[in-house]
């Protein structure tokens, strides 16, 4: 396995720098609870209806699209298979916070996220069972897409490649990796690609470079497709590939955006919060819903939405819509999270010490 390159505990002390992160914003907050599916005279259907029941979905923001087409047919399944209406409480927010509400309290069955960290986190709280990845396909990952960077209409900057992002008067929209899994991984997809081809110096020209040319520092994907898009703020923005397909695909956008050749395979986890299920006595229903999700129905969603699904053949139906990568890397290839975290997203570490040499 291949270390994030050779930056040393030693060199990461001397360039260290107690750098303060962007206060983080939009706290996590819950829905109006969609409606379930009245009862029906099905024959398949159980003889005995149950009484309804409710979950709580907490998820990365950017996923509310594509479970607002998930929950539906899943409360359409639960109710012909087990005669029971299912009503979702949604809670949608960054990444990084909405594991943090969880760990301080906040009650949801299901957690939907994009990044591997902020479920290990809940492990480590004694919320989810160390088993968590093991329950189901693909380490609990229904989905995958990669990193994208949206551009200006006609691309004035000519941004096709990581490279672009460093260069001089480039202005870039960017999403706090404090508080963002999406940001986490722009950051390594292109750190990563730069370090696998060229080694640990032109890696840190490339960080130093990018993080000279962020012009606004959001705290979540919405925000900063916000900035991007309706304050017309920069030349370009790290996004997920799927929330490009998206907007253009299914809300009639035309949005450009170039996918670079070299890349991450960015996963979203998915697991129950077995602390919360076993008190609320929804286990079987939240479980129910995360295996839906693996489902060749939710597989299809999931295509349709712009991401990447694990469903071979779902995958290939829509093989047309996914930017062409050359080469995929994955946390593995870096040491994994733990690794990745310690050297770019910790305090101190190298995002912050970028973040210091354009302080000065």
């Amino acid at each position: 396995m291949t270390k994030l390159g050779n930056f040393s505990p030693k060199r990461r002390a001397f360039l260290g720098f107690a750098g303060v992160g962007l206060a983080s914003a939009l706290l996590a907050s819950c829905a109006t609870p969609n409606g379930g599916t009245a009862p029906t005279d099905n024959a398949s259907a159980p003889a005995a209806d149950l009484p309804p029941v409710e979950i709580t979905l907490s998820s990365y923001a950017v996923a509310k699209p594509v479970f607002e087409q998930l929950i539906p047919e899943f409360q359409k399944y639960w109710q012909e298979e087990k005669g029971q209406t299912v009503t979702f409480k949604e809670s949608y927010g960054p990444s990084g916070q909405q594991s943090r509400a969880i760990i301080e309290g906040f009650e949801a069955d299901v957690l939907a996220q994009n990044l591997e960290t902020n479920v290990t986190s809940l492990v480590d709280a004694g919320l989810v069972s160390e088993d968590w990845a093991t329950r189901l396909p693909n380490n609990a990952s229904p989905a995958t897409t990669v990193m994208a960077l949206v551009v200006r209409p006609g691309n004035p900057k000519n941004i096709e490649s990581w490279s672009d992002l460093a260069r001089d008067g480039v202005g870039i929209v960017a999403i706090n990796p404090k508080t963002s899994g999406n940001a986490r991984w722009g950051v390594l997809g292109g750190f990563g690609s730069t370090l696998k081809a060229d080694g640990d110096g032109a890696a840190q020209a490339y960080l130093d470079g990018l993080v000279r040319n962020i012009q606004v520092l959001e705290s979540g994907g919405r925000e900063a497709t916000d900035a991007f898009v309706t304050q017309g703020i920069g030349d370009v923005m790290v996004n997920f590939e799927n929330e490009i397909i998206f907007t253009n695909q299914v809300q009639g956008e035309t949005i450009p955006y170039v996918v670079p050749t070299s890349n991450v395979s960015v996963d979203f986890p998915v697991t129950v919060i077995d602390s919360v299920v076993d008190a609320r006595g929804t286990r079987e229903v939240a479980e129910a819903f995360a295996e839906f999700l693996f489902t060749p129905v939710a597989q299809e969603i999931y295509a349709k939405a712009g991401y990447r699904p694990i469903d071979e053949a779902v995958l290939a139906a829509h093989a047309s819509q996914y930017g062409a990568v050359d080469t995929f890397y994955t946390p593995a290839d870096f040491g994994g999270w733990k690794e990745i975290n310690s050297l770019l997203f910790a305090d101190g570490a190298l995002f912050e010490q970028s973040q210091a040499k354009v302080q000065r």
